[in-house]
């Protein structure tokens, strides 16, 4: 058995430990995206990935290369869910980008995406996104 006075140094001990071990925090992980055409092909032109939320307007995250593929900086928590999509220029973790209802789609003038619902995406091991897809606009 413990002693009194040893008993309460080993809870001060403790409770010290647990003010110095910060709280887990969400990484930031970079997922690779690609845009495609409806046949599969390349769309042969930069497109902007943008973040659409309810209830805000629309922002541009970042841009998809002539051959489609893109990065989209986002904000993983512990349950391996999206917290936040960041734009790729942000240096800190704000509160702009939530993902909360939101998903991501390709713009490109002309064509309409198909999107990524963001507030149920589970991110997979190899980082990726599924593939964007775009129709000739009717």
């Amino acid at each position: 058995m413990l002693g009194a006075g040893c008993e309460v140094l080993m809870r001060l001990l403790l409770a010290a430990i647990l003010c110095v071990v910060p709280l887990a925090a969400n990484d930031v992980v970079f997922l690779h995206g690609k845009v495609s055409m409806e046949d599969g092909s390349a769309p042969g032109k930069s497109a902007g990935i943008l973040l659409r939320c309810k209830g805000s307007d629309p922002i541009r995250q970042t841009n998809a290369g002539k051959n489609g593929s893109f990065y989209l900086k986002v904000e993983r928590d512990e349950f391996n869910h999206i917290a936040r999509a960041l734009p790729t220029t942000t240096t800190d973790v704000g509160d702009a980008g939530m993902s909360g209802n939101c998903v991501i789609e390709a713009d490109l003038k002309g064509y309409d995406s198909t999107s990524i619902d963001l507030s149920s995406f589970v991110i997979p091991k190899d980082l990726t996104l599924p593939k964007l897809t775009l129709k000739p606009h009717r």
